[in-house]
């Protein structure tokens, strides 16, 4: 009997679960709400192995088929502890050893990361990456974040905060504060909340008129409606979102000549905001980006979606065990 690999992405709504065959092949998924009156994280982590343990009895397969459990988890995490240091949506103000207390329920290796990687993961097995060693993956959402796969693994760093893309500082003026306490992060300018940052900034200072004023004057701005009305040629949100891929080309320069991926990925809501953000970041990056770095490397769109948690999160067990270490 082949083995398999049970995966879970947490969220701090939901927590998607899915299980794998030995090739990441994935042979079902679900989803459940996401406890998070246990500060401790116990009562989650017994209700996600509780929902694998009815998930495996509806299949062919049994727990003693399980080759391992990946686990991606919204916070700063010691790769090799499996010790999550807090996560703020999950309501985990201290340290939860993940990998410590899932083991208590089951009698397979536990493999936890950081939510980011996963996805960067996920997308280099089974999405936009596939096929290539080293994938850097930026998510493009509420905030911003990411992910580097160097040489086929990921880069957690000396204490896990490899790959924290996301504070760069590249406003070097400093005008928003970032949720990590310092200002001029690119999360500040370049994720969707960055997009309303700069519409708010720049609409007082510049003689632009836009399809888009009401929606500033009622405070209800979105990367959305920027996106949508430079997309109808409005030259104030044109303006914006060409700011924007400036400052996302410049972090695709800077990730070119550190890591030199073969793929740069662009996931997250405002990705889906299509060639008018993603033209632009390709047409700046090649003029930023130093010749020999940027030869043969590609910014792509995402391909997994909300499925790229799940597939990373198996990814860590296929990576680590079965490419690492031969095990089938």
């Amino acid at each position: 009997m082949k083995k398999i690999i049970l995966a879970a992405d947490i969220g701090g709504t939901t927590c998607k679960l899915g299980i794998f065959d030995e090739n990441l092949d994935r042979i079902s998924k679900w989803s459940i709400d996401t406890d998070t009156t246990d500060t401790t994280g116990y009562l989650l982590l017994k209700n996600i192995y509780d929902s694998f343990v009815d998930a495996v009895a509806k299949t062919e397969y049994n727990f003693s088929d399980v080759l391992g459990v990946g686990i991606g988890v919204p916070g700063p995490v010691n790769f090799e502890t499996g010790i999550v240091h807090g996560a703020v949506n999950l309501y985990w103000h201290g340290d939860v050893n993940v990998r410590e207390i899932f083991q208590q329920f089951v009698d397979c290796p536990v493999y936890v990361d950081n939510d980011a990687n996963v996805a960067a993961l996920g997308e280099k097995h089974k999405g936009a990456g596939q096929g290539a060693d080293d994938v850097v993956a930026i998510t493009l959402g509420t905030g911003l974040g990411g992910g580097i796969i160097s040489n086929g693994e990921i880069v957690h760093g000396h204490n896990g905060s490899g790959a924290e893309i996301g504070h760069f500082r590249v406003d070097h003026d400093q005008r928003f504060k970032c949720n990590c306490g310092k200002s001029g992060c690119i999360e500040t300018v370049a994720s969707a909340t960055g997009v309303v940052n700069l519409v708010n900034f720049y609409y007082p200072k510049l003689t632009f008129k836009s399809s888009i004023l009401q929606l500033i004057k009622d405070n209800k701005v979105t990367a959305k409606a920027v996106f949508d009305a430079a997309k109808a040629g409005d030259q104030f949100c044109i303006f914006i979102t060409e700011r924007v891929a400036n400052y996302i080309a410049y972090l695709c320069s800077i990730v070119s000549v550190t890591s030199n991926p073969k793929y740069i990925v662009l996931g997250g809501g405002m990705s889906t905001a299509g060639l008018i953000l993603i033209e632009n970041i390709k047409t700046e990056y090649h003029n930023l980006t130093f010749s020999p770095a940027q030869e043969g490397t590609e910014i792509v769109q995402a391909q997994l979606g909300n499925d790229a948690g799940i597939t990373g999160a198996a990814g860590l067990i296929y990576t680590y065990i079965i490419e690492k270490e031969g095990v089938k």
